[in-house]
This record gives structure tokens, C-alpha cells and sequence, in this order.
């Protein structure tokens, strides 16, 4: 059969293939058979073995030309003691014990002739990877990981059929791990469509595609586990969590939902030997189409950028805030000349909608901001004095050396009063390392006991704002929680809002008024 062929056939996968091999086998157990009785009355039992799919042959068959090995020659990264090449599947960028599957070969089968690959390591700048990836047009552009080709000097793609050609990187975007090749030809291959990650639910069906160890194209099934995970890796976090078996050399491989569908980028695994334990991260087809669109038009990915700094609404802060309950990102500062700034936003608002779209968490404001252009103009909901009000903000685009929305630390422990504070002058300014442009009231000191200790007030922090006020001298301050007591006796108001500046960062603390 041709390629022509192939990538003809494989164009059907997505609407015929997956139904064809799962009809005859009595169909899959859907969302829709569970919604139809999601009130029980009777207990739960066991599924007859019908309702599960008898074979997940047939999708592999005709998605399986589609996916590639991925080969590379490059100069080995520094890990993070400095030393070349690191350890192998490991992570610079995300904790432990998160590992993205970039694997150095080693021992003869891998280029490593004495088998030694921490003198191997010293001795060669150059290191052989592998990876998977899987073609999304039949011009021959792959999809893939960044940091298996990020550093790469000669990219090699291996058909399923053996056929080798050389690639090019077309693009990458480190944030998201996620890179685009394109195959050095003039032939036709077969391809695979992206489908939606946003209808894969936790139990769904998943096939895993990849070259685990550069073993050749391996298929694994398991289900979709959970959703939305945060591994630490970046802003954009939001991995489909699997359980079907992936290993190093698996990174930037497919997984397939049961209609032959692209849901997922494989990316990462946690797991405490190196190989996998049930336990897969893939980054959301839908967040890889539209990096992946961006790369192909221009090589890099423009995203938006609003300017502040956030950080988690807890209990505390919400009580503070005059909320009834904990939701949104709580704006903590807001950079000057920013497009956060233009459009009327102010340190301790809450955003908790964006363009209709709730915030229910802090992390999620990132990603949502992420996604919208540069100029576009954007509606966002916030809380401010306990009530919303909608504010037109204009999106901006993201300076290479800045972040979305940077995060501010947000542990708050129990909260009990007790601190000494002083004036900011030349003196206290020099005696505890601050700026001379630094404004506000010093805490200088902080009874162990106390609430603001116990809410992580330090010695050397700098009250800037109280219940939205700024605040420059102790009376200031002494003043505000005065009103703030006597405010409490008649409203439901149980929190202090403090605005703290510690080494050149803000974030709020709530001070309960009850133990005051």
C-alpha cells in the first residue's frame, strides 16, 4: 500500500475507525448509560465483561502508521549540579519525583561502548536521545515533546515501517513541553486528528502509543484517572493523568481516545524506580492544538499577558474580603504601565470570571489569560469591597522575561495578633535591608506566639495596606484595626486585610478580628 493510500485511509480514523472494531464487540460503557440513572435505588453491582471493549485492535491498526520514533543526536543539557546529561527521564525543570522521559542511551546497544555512562557523560559532549511523536498532516509535520529535541543537532523520524528520514524543528514551546517538526520530504504520510481533551472524562478508555526504550512502536491501554493535575512544572499545568504504561522513549507519543482521537501529549510519569507505575501525565489536546497552530504559523507561541501578581483566596481571605466563599485569584500587586493597571484593576480584587468563564482556583487564571491574543479586550468579574463589578480590561502581550501572573507565597497558618511596628525611616531602612524608595509601616517585631506570627508575619516586613487603605506611619495602622473592631460588631466583616511586602513581593494576610 502507498503512503498516499495510507494518509487517505488514515483520514477516516476519528469517525470510523474506533466505532468499527468496538461495535462488534457489544460497545463501550459511555457517560450517557451512567446520566440515565444517576439516581440509584438499588446497589451497586459488577458490569457484565459485554459492555468493555473486546479489542483495541482496530484503532491501533489504523492510527499506528501515523505514529513515529523520534532519534536524536545533540549536545547533552546541563543538569541541575552542573554536570552534562543528567540523569536519565529526569526533569531539571519539575520536582521529583516527576520525570520527563528524555532517555540518554547507554551501553553498546545505546552508543555507550564501555558502559559507563557517568564516564561517558564526561567524556562526550554529544548524546543519542529518543522519543516518540506522531504526524498531524500528510506534509509531514510531527507533534512531539521540547525537551527531548530542545537541544538537538540532527532529529532522525522512524516509520512503524523502519523507513528513516531526517526532520527540522519547526518550533518549540518549553512551557508547555511541546515541539513541531517537520520531516525533510516531498512524500504523503499518514496522519491523525486532534480530538477534545475537555470530553474526556476520569474512567474513560485511553490507548497509549510510543518507543518505549527504542524498543518499536509499543500500545498500551488504561484509563483517563484524573484531570486538571499540577505537577509543579509550569504556569500552564493542566495534565491529563493515565494509567496505561508509559516509559522513557514514550515522551511525545499519542494517546488515543477510543474514537482514534488525539487527547493527549505524553509528557511525564512520577514514579520512584524510573519506569512507570501506573501513573502518566499527557499534556490536554486542547491546550497542544493551540500551541501547536501558533508554531506552525510563526515558529513561537504569542500568549497573553495581564500584568499582576496573584495568589490563592483561603477561608481566611475570603472572610476578609467580605466573600462567602473561598474562589478567585486575589490580585496582591499589579505592575505599573500593565494592561491589569490601564484597566482599573487594584491590589485586593479578586478576579472570579473572566469573559463569563468562572476562576474557581488561582492556577486557573493563568492558563485563561494564556489563551487570549494580544489586543484582544476581555470582561473580567471581581470582587472589590465584598461586591462584583465587571471592569474592560485589554490583553497584552506576554514580555519574554515575565510571567502571566505571577504567584505570591499564599501559606497562612493559624492566625493570633502580636507585632511592634516602626516607622520607615533611613535607619530601620538600613537596619533591615531595605530599599529607600520602600513605603509603608515596619514590623520590627513579632511575638512567637501571636497571631501574626502564627499567620507568617515576619520582623523586616512592611505593612503597605489595611483594609484597602494605605498606610504609612503605626498610628496608621493602629487606627484601621481599631475601625475594623469597631466595624465588626455590626457587619458580618471577621477578617483585617493586611497588604505585607516582603523582598520586593506582596501578598495579603487576614488577621481574624476575633482573637484581636
Amino acid at each position: 500500500m502507498s503512503r498516499d493510500r495510507i494518509a487517505k485511509s488514515a483520514i477516516a480514523v476519528a469517525a470510523l475507525g474506533a466505532v468499527a472494531a468496538l461495535g462488534a464487540a457489544g460497545g463501550v460503557l459511555s457517560s450517557k448509560n451512567l446520566a440515565a440513572s444517576s439516581v440509584m435505588t438499588t446497589p451497586v453491582t459488577a458490569l457484565e465483561n459485554r459492555t468493555l471493549p473486546g479489542s483495541f485492535s482496530g484503532i491501533v491498526e489504523r492510527v499506528g502508521p501515523a505514529v513515529v520514533s523520534i532519534r536524536v543526536t545533540g549536545t547533552a543539557p546541563q543538569n541541575r549540579h552542573g554536570a552534562q546529561g543528567g540523569r536519565p527521564g529526569a526533569a531539571p525543570e519539575i520536582p521529583e519525583p516527576f520525570k520527563r522521559f528524555f532517555n540518554e542511551e547507554f551501553g553498546k546497544r545505546f552508543g555507550n561502548q564501555n558502559g559507563n555512562p557517568q564516564a561517558q557523560q564526561r567524556r562526550a559532549p554529544k548524546v543519542r536521545g529518543m522519543g516518540s511523536g506522531f504526524f498531524i498532516d500528510a506534509a509531514g509535520h510531527i507533534v512531539m515533546n521540547n525537551h527531548v529535541v530542545g537541544n538537538a543537532d540532527k532529529i532522525e523520524v522512524v516509520l512503524k515501517d523502519g523507513d528513516v528520514f531526517e526532520a527540522e524543528l519547526v518550533g518549540s514551546d518549553p512551557k508547555t513541553d511541546l515541539a513541531l517538526l517537520k520531516v525533510k520530504s516531498a512524500e504523503k504520510f499518514p496522519y491523525v486528528r486532534f480530538g477534545s481533551s475537555a470530553e474526556a472524562k476520569v474512567g474513560d478508555w485511553v490507548i497509549a502509543l510510543g518507543s518505549p526504550f527504542g524498543l518499536g512502536q509499543t500500545a498500551t491501554t488504561g484509563i483517563v484517572s484524573a484531570r486538571g493535575r499540577d505537577i509543579g512544572a509550569g504556569p500552564y499545568d493542566d495534565f491529563l493523568q493515565i494509567d496505561a504504561p508509559i516509559n522513557r522513549g514514550n515522551s511525545g507519543g499519542p494517546t488515543f481516545n477510543v474514537r482514534g482521537e488525539v487527547i493527549g501529549v505524553n509528557t511525564a510519569i512520577i514514579s520512584p524506580t524510573g519506569v512507570s507505575a501506573g501513573i502518566g501525565f499527557a499534556v490536554p489536546s486542547d491546550m497542544a492544538k493551540n500551541v501547536i497552530a501558533q508554531l506552525m504559523k510563526s515558529g513561537s507561541v504569542s500568549r497573553g499577558w495581564l500584568g499582576v501578581n496573584i495568589q490563592n483566596v483561603t477561608k481566611d481571605l475570603a472572610a476578609g474580603l467580605g466573600m462567602s466563599k473561598a474562589e478567585g485569584a486575589l490580585v496582591s500587586s499589579v505592575n505599573d504601565g500593565s494592561p491589569a493597571a490601564k484597566g482599573g484593576l487594584q491590589p485586593g480584587d479578586v478576579i472570579v470570571a473572566v469573559d463569563g468563564e468562572r476562576i474557581e482556583k488561582m492556577r486557573e487564571l493563568p492558563r485563561r489569560i494564556a489563551r487570549i491574543a494580544a489586543g484582544d479586550d476581555t470582561q473580567m468579574t471581581v470582587i472589590r469591597g465584598g461586591k462584583e463589578r465587571t471592569l474592560n480590561v485589554t490583553i497584552g502581550a506576554m514580555p519574554k522575561a515575565d510571567k502571566v501572573a505571577s504567584v505570591s507565597p499564599d501559606k497562612v497558618e493559624k492566625p493570633r495578633f502580636g507585632m511592634v511596628l516602626s516607622a520607615l525611616n533611613d535607619k530601620t531602612r538600613t537596619r533591615f535591608g531595605l530599599e529607600k524608595d520602600d513605603t509603608g509601616v515596619l514590623v520590627t517585631n513579632v511575638d512567637p506566639n501571636g497571631i501574626a506570627a502564627a499567620k507568617g508575619v515576619r520582623p523586616g516586613d512592611v505593612i503597605r495596606r489595611v483594609s484597602g487603605q494605605q498606610v504609612s506611619t503605626p498610628e496608621d495602622v493602629i487606627r484601621m484595626v481599631d475601625k475594623a473592631l469597631e466595624n465588626a460588631k455590626t457587619d458580618e466583616r471577621k477578617a483585617l486585610l493586611v497588604l505585607v511586602n516582603r523582598n520586593g513581593n506582596d501578598r495579603y494576610v487576614a488577621l481574624p478580628l476575633r482573637d484581636a
